[in-house]
């Protein structure tokens, strides 16, 4: 028996999160820079989606970790560590694993490589390839780069994700609470 999606409970993902269950949810998220991987084991149904926002944990201040004032998940490679162990500690193996990953804009700049400037959107993506590469994983699909935000729709229960670009405009209208406009 398959979820409706319609009557399936919702939840927003925000920057820096991320969700691991075997209930079936829909979970959104908005994306500039930051990107999202998505993680899917048809034979369990258990999924993920983690909302990442930089590189590296390692570029993380020692101020802010000794603080504690930063989450493992904003990173793309702890983020995408932590979800694998999960998978792991499940006994789902890596061949089963259906990966998927979106955003990583040219939102913002943050220095340059010749001519050309090296985006946090740029970096995002490839420390996760490379995350993912490293642990062989194979990424199933994506809609990754451009200089567009993204609207991401995850289906825990199916693994399906649908992704839509979003204008300024279009915000509002991708937020949790109603009620907070831009």
């Amino acid at each position: 028996m398959e979820a409706s999606s319609a009557s399936m409970q919702t939840c927003y993902l925000k920057p820096g999160e991320i969700h691991f269950s075997r209930e079936p949810i829909i979970v959104t998220t908005v994306l500039g820079s930051c990107i999202c991987i998505t993680m899917y084991d048809n034979h369990t149904k258990f999924a993920a989606i983690c909302h990442a926002a930089l590189p590296r944990s390692a570029e993380a201040t020692n101020k802010a970790r000794e603080n504690n004032s930063t989450s493992q998940y904003q990173y793309v490679d702890t983020s995408i560590e932590w979800m694998i162990r999960q998978f792991e500690g499940n006994g789902i193996k890596h061949p089963d694993i259906e990966v998927k990953m979106f955003g990583g804009a040219e939102m913002f700049t943050n220095g340059t490589t010749g001519n050309r400037p090296v985006s946090v959107g740029r970096k995002n993506i490839e420390m996760a390839l490379r995350i993912i590469e490293k642990n062989r994983l194979k990424l199933k699909a994506g809609n990754v780069g451009g200089n567009k935000g993204r609207k991401v729709i995850f289906n825990t229960f199916t693994g399906e994700v649908f992704a839509k670009f979003v204008n300024k405009t279009d915000v509002t209208m991708t937020l949790p609470d109603s009620r907070r406009t831009l």
